[in-house]
Parts: structure tokens; sequence; C-alpha cells
């Protein structure tokens, strides 16, 4: 008997061993199912949306979430349906850029009520209590929108003035007046002198807005932005602040053919976003006036910043889609799954405090459009390609000089000799005397062509003859 019992609880402990101890797979735990998360925007063609739907999808797999996005085309009804299908798909976390703020309200509590964490991205709604807000920097945005044409402003000015002291001081004595000069304090790479050129003689600028949805709290943010910052400075006067509805850049044309039609023509134009920007870009150069009005945008969208390179477009506004993207999938998944998300700032909004955080911004001209190349590929490929042509032009010119610098020389002794350097790479010249009156001048000012005309009206005067000289 005892060695049936025995038998009975070793054939037990085989059994239960095999079906636990070598498999091992009754006690792995199943993997969770994935956490849902549901993104509705309210145009996904707008600026960042689609950055961001491919920020956001690049890391699902790996996060174990289950996100759907939904595009409502700027149609507020469409979102609402959004909202509903939110709740029957028993999603943890809601991320709304809203379209109608006036309904967001009633929209947020619908959610709530079913406990769904809900995440306002770019647009927070009055008074409404949502989880979480992630937005871009938009009143910085404004400000650097008006710092673009201030910095422009200053260097031309700074041109200007040392164009006068080069002319108006000779010799030795000219070039250390010129040294002595402070150097731009330019903060940023956006600005070109060619955008600094660019602009009209007339002070001061009138400047025009092309704000979007005037219900769109970024709109407001950016447009409110522009207005201070322009109030600041004396060379600058706002022409008009026109807002357009759904930020519809078919209404762009309607506005700048007012503006044209009452002989009120901007000097800048100002556009809360990309869209806006390049078709009033258009519209200009249709009306052979690209060269005549500079323009800055909000978004960096690809045709944007295309035309940037191109020199078709002066600045941008960079919102930064891609961080704005991460700060806001963090956001929703950590509420979603923990309860808590590591936000950098509290905003006061009517009666809710709501964590917040915040996107810088950054500014783009031409000069460092190289920082949207990881975006958007074909700006690498431009950027190569104007290098390749420059490098080409400049070893073309540099030939052509030297060999100018040659012809001159002979005849002309040790003077001449000693005055090459700082006269021949820029000016091209058969007259000794003429290189004397130069000698030490900048080179960069030498360029100028005012200071040829001068030169060559001095050499006349001195009856050098040759009626070569002038040209």
């Amino acid at each position: 008997m005892g060695r049936y019992r025995l038998a009975v609880i070793l054939i037990g402990l085989f059994i239960i061993f095999s079906l636990t101890g070598c498999s091992g797979g009754v006690q792995q735990k199943p993997l969770p199912s994935p956490t849902k998360i549901a993104v509705s925007v309210g145009d996904l063609k707008r600026d960042g949306n689609e950055i961001i739907k491919k920020v956001m999808k690049e890391r699902e797999q790996k996060e174990n979430l289950d996100i759907t996005f939904m595009d409502a085309k700027n149609d507020p009804a469409q979102q609402e349906k959004h909202i509903n299908k939110m709740i029957e798909n028993k999603v943890k976390a809601a991320v709304i850029q809203f379209i109608d703020l006036s309904a967001a309200p009633q929209l947020v509590q619908k959610l709530k009520q079913e406990n769904i964490k809900v995440i306002a991205m770019q647009n927070l709604p009055y008074n409404t209590p949502v989880d979480a807000f992630v937005a871009s920097n938009n009143t910085r945005a404004g400000e650097l929108q008006v710092r673009f044409i201030r910095e422009a402003l200053e260097m031309l000015s700074t041109s200007k003035k040392n164009s006068q002291q080069s002319q108006s001081s000779g010799g030795q004595q000219g070039q250390q007046d010129s040294k002595q000069q402070p150097p731009l304090k330019q903060v940023t790479q956006a600005v070109g002198p060619a955008v600094a050129f660019q602009l009209p003689k007339t002070r001061p600028l009138k400047v025009l807005i092309m704000q979007g949805d005037k219900k769109d709290r970024a709109a407001t943010e950016l447009t409110s932005a522009n207005i201070n910052a322009i109030k600041d400075n004396p060379d600058m006067k706002l022409l008009k602040a026109q807002a357009h509805s759904q930020w519809d850049p078919a209404q762009v044309t309607a506005t700048l053919a007012e503006m044209m039609a009452s002989d009120k023509q901007p000097d800048v134009i100002l556009a809360n976003d990309s869209k806006l920007a390049m078709t009033a870009v258009q519209f200009l150069k249709e009306a052979g006036l690209d060269k005549k009005v500079i323009t800055v945008g909000m978004g960096a969208n690809e045709k944007a910043s295309m035309a940037l390179v191109s020199g078709d477009h002066e600045g941008e506004v960079d919102p930064m889609p891609e961080m704005l993207a991460q700060y806001t999938l963090d956001a929703a998944s950590n509420l979603a799954q923990e309860k808590h998300w590591q936000y950098d700032r509290q905003i006061y909004n009517g009666d809710y405090n709501i964590p917040s955080k915040i996107v810088p911004v950054r500014l783009i001209g031409k000069n460092n459009a190289y920082l949207l190349q990881e975006r958007w590929k074909d700006i690498e490929k431009k950027l190569k390609e104007q290098k390749q042509s420059s490098g080409g032009q400049q070893q073309g010119e540099s030939k052509q000089s030297s060999s100018s610098s040659s012809s001159s020389q002979g005849g002309q002794g040790q003077q001449a000799q000693k005055s090459q350097k700082g006269t021949t790479l820029k000016i091209t010249t058969q007259e000794g005397k003429v290189m004397e009156v130069k000698i030490d001048g900048s080179i960069k000012k030498i360029e100028s062509k005012q200071e040829g005309e001068e030169q060559g009206s001095s050499k006349e005067q001195q009856g050098q003859g040759g009626g070569g000289g002038g040209q």
C-alpha cells in the first residue's frame, strides 16, 4: 500500500513538473494589450501635422501603443464625431487639436465622464479642464518674425555708415576708422545682406499681418506678439492685421488685391503660417513685386523651406513639429498608463491650472536653412548644388581677377606692387596713379559700385585720359 501511494505521488509530481517546470508556458504572463490613444487634428495638411503623425507612428510599435489618427478637415462637426468614436473605442487618452474652441468644453466633458485623459495640442480652450496642454511658443514666434525685419534694418544701417566713412576718408586713416566701427551684433544667422538691401528706402516700413483664423488661439497669440513688437520699433508701422477664416490660403489673394487697389502696398508681410506666406509670395511674383516686399512665415513647411533656399522667400519661424509630437505623445502615453507626466509649467485657464509644456521655436532664413535638411531631403540636395555652383563661379572670378592683376602691373614700379593686394583683386584698372589713391582701403568697401564711379571721376580730373576708366 505504501509503495502504491509513493508511486501515485511520484506520478503526480511528474505531471506537475511536465506542465510547469519544463515548458514554463503556463506561468508566463500574456503581453498586455496596446494602450489605445486617439489623435484628432484640425487639418492633417496643415503645417507640421503630417510630421507629427509620422513621429508618433514611429514610436507606436516600440512602446506597445495603438494610435488612431483622425483628420477633421477643418470641420467642427467632423471633430465631434471623432470624440464619439474615441468613446466607442474606449481609448485611454485623446489628443485633440481643437477647431471650434467654443464647442470644446462640451466635448472635453464627454471624454472626461468616460475617464479618458485629454491632451490639448496647440489650442487651449478657455476654462476647460484638459489634463495636459502642449504647444509651440507662439508669442516667441511672433516676436522672432518682427526681429527678422529689425535685424535686416540694423544690418542695412551699419553697412551704410561703414560705406559713408570709407568714402569720406582716404588712405591709411580711412582704413583705421573703418576697423574701429563696432561690428553688427547679430544674434541669429537667419538674416543675410541680400534681405537687408532688399528693404525699401522709405521709413517707417509698412507691415501687413496675414493672420490665421481669429478664433484660433495660436493665431491670436502670434498676431498679438507681432503687433506689440512693431509698436516698439519706430522704423515699422502696422498697415493692417487681416484674419483668414479657417486659415484658408485662398483668401490671401483677395486680401492683397484689396490692399493694392487701395494703394496700400506693404513693404513687409508677416504670415501666421507657411501656407498663407507662400500664397502671398506667389501673388507678389505674378505682380512683379516679389523683390520689393519681404515675406516672413511661420511653420517652415516643405514649400516655404525650399523657397527660402531659392531666394523667393525671406524668413520662416520653425515650430519644431518633431519635438511637439514627442512631448504630446509623452503626455498622452504617461497619463494613460501612469496617470502623471513631466510638465514644465502651469497655465491659468479660468477655474483650472493646466499642466503644460511649451515647445521652443527658431528663426530660419536662407543662411541657416541647412537646419531643415534632415526634415526636407530636397533642401540638402539644393544646398549642395548651390555650393558647387558658387564654388565654380568663385574660381572663375579668381582666375579673371588674377589675369587682370598681371596685366596692370607692367611698368608700374615698386609702388604699384605694394598696392596690388589692396586693389587689383576688386577693381580692374590700368593707371598706376589710381591704384595709389586706393592703396590701403578696405577691400570689402572697394567692391562698392559707387566707389568705382567716384574713382573713375577722380581719374578723369587728373587727366589720365582713357574712356575706359569710368566704366
